[in-house]
């Protein structure tokens, strides 16, 4: 009888752990494309805005990202630029700020990546298998009402709908990455479901800059949008663009679970 409760005891908790694998370490399913429907979206704006964003600052406090290092890494390049020989992907560093003149901390705007399959064949981002030629939009945020953490394909949605009020003023850069760099990248994305007024989308997209790419990026303390883009330009102004595209290929997902967006479908 003990034998067979401990067996019993002992399936249970396989079965739990199960559940509570990263979506990296489970099987990856393919990522649903966006529909890109002929529709109004309307944004949050005026006091639920800023009510929104309260409740971020002061509800969430995750800590540091800590990203493990690729065993080795690749240059930046130009935005743009075709991808190094033997890459599968390309990982795209996005940043924004509004102008605030010389204020000590300029808090505005936002961070993000993207991963683009240059390859022939689906690749594995973050628990999604996506197909050659299309992208996945990634960053962390703590004022969206579903999820505070991780998100996929926000940024996209927000650009094809809100095209006017987001991301104007944005600044990119890339790096290929090889599938030992790939693989780097989803070790990142299955730790980085956490969000923080500190530990926030810059902390996120540079850290995992950093950790694939030699030509690193500095955000300043604390990390921010408009000090992010500063380095970009202050460091490698012949490879930062402005104005870039961002894609918006499939729907909207958040957290390690990949649960499908409501408010953004």
């Amino acid at each position: 009888m003990k034998k067979q409760f401990f067996r019993i005891l002992s399936c249970c908790v396989l079965l739990a752990c199960l559940c509570a694998l990263p979506a990296y370490a489970q099987e990856p399913k393919a990522a649903q494309p966006a529909a890109k429907e002929d529709k109004v979206v309307t944004d949050v704006t005026g006091s639920a805005d800023l009510m929104r964003n309260v409740v971020g600052f002061t509800t969430n406090f995750g800590g540091p990202y800590h990203f493990a290092q690729a065993d080795h890494k690749s240059p930046a390049q130009a935005y743009g630029d075709a991808p190094a020989e033997g890459a599968v992907a390309v990982l795209r560093l996005f940043a924004r700020a509004d102008d605030h003149g010389d204020v000590p901390l300029n808090t505005s705007g936002h961070s993000f990546l993207t991963i683009t399959n240059v390859s022939e064949q689906d690749i594995n981002v973050g628990g999604l298998l996506i197909a050659p030629d299309t992208s996945i939009t990634v960053s962390t945020r703590g004022n969206r009402c579903e999820h505070s953490g991780i998100w996929y394909n926000l940024e996209g949605y927000y650009k094809y709908y809100l095209n006017a009020s987001y991301y104007q003023n944005l600044y990119g850069i890339q790096v290929s990455l090889d599938q030992s760099q790939l693989d780097t990248v989803n070790q990142a994305l299955a730790s980085a479901d956490h969000w923080s007024a500190i530990y926030n989308c810059t902390s996120f997209s540079a850290g995992l800059w950093n950790a694939v790419c030699s030509d690193t990026l500095c955000a300043g303390v604390p990390e921010t949008p408009a000090d992010l883009k500063a380095d970009m330009l202050r460091k490698y102004p012949d490879k930062t663009v402005f104005g870039p595209t961002v894609p918006y290929d499939y729907i909207v997902y958040y957290g390690t679970s990949l649960t499908p967006s409501q408010e953004f479908s």
